[in-house]
């Protein structure tokens, strides 16, 4: 947070510096622009998708702009572990080889109206449609064959309000900041397990369950972005 408030501050001394320019730098209609949520601030920036996110935008006019925004986080781990699932006819545990995966893609469609703000900060508002897929599957593998296996998916829905601002540092090349309010319905599918231990194979099912959030939620910290 004390980032964001930071590069907040700044666009906005950088603003006043630049109230004087004559050019302006910001889009028009018809212009494309594409960014980048970057992960660690600006002293340690992270590209990498993982965890982060990316936007393009699709300006009807000068003033108001459709987006289009992808986050992922796919993450996997693999060491020693044990697993053990006790509502089996037989109760299996095993030690092994254990490998964790989870992903999580979230997708979102909206639309931003901008305001005056100067020739080279663009402040706006606007919301979001999101739709998430997200997958946790676990397993751990003993030497002997034995082995234990989780297998889950979760999907989400929801909207999102938001207010930001895009300063253009350079033509066409800007940092931005954003935060916003969500409403997210969430859903955690039944979870297949399954295992072998011995002579013994078991399968079953685990209920999933349904819940929503109310949070107020920062989007992307620190962005950076051109145009097309």
């Amino acid at each position: 947070m004390k980032k964001i408030v930071l590069c907040a501050f700044a666009l906005t001394v950088f603003s006043a510096a630049n109230a004087q320019e004559s050019v302006s730098y910001k889009p028009t209609t018809g212009t494309v622009t594409t960014e980048v949520g970057l992960i660690g601030g600006l002293n340690n920036a992270n590209f990498n998708l993982n965890g982060g996110a990316l936007k393009f935008r699709y300006f009807l006019k000068e003033d108001l702009g459709l987006r289009l925004g992808l986050a992922v986080n796919n993450e996997k781990n693999e060491g020693d572990g044990t697993d053990t699932y006790s509502d089996f006819n037989s109760p299996i545990s095993v030690s092994g080889t254990k490998t964790t995966v989870v992903n999580t893609n979230t997708l979102k469609i909206g639309v931003e109206k901008h305001f005056a703000g100067s020739n080279r900060l663009s402040t706006y508002g606007g919301a979001d449609l999101m739709v998430g897929f997200g997958k946790n599957n676990s397993e751990v593998v003993a030497e002997n064959g034995n082995y234990l296996k989780r297998e889950g998916n979760s999907s989400s829905f929801g909207v999102a309000l938001f207010t930001g601002a895009d300063y253009y540092i350079a033509e066409k090349v800007f940092l931005g900041v954003e935060a916003g309010l969500n409403f997210l319905s969430s859903k955690v599918k039944d979870k297949d397990v399954s295992g072998k231990f011995g002579n013994n194979e078991e399968s079953d099912t685990v209920n999933g369950s349904k819940n929503s959030k109310f949070e107020t939620n920062v989007f992307g910290g620190i962005r950076i972005g051109y145009q097309f």
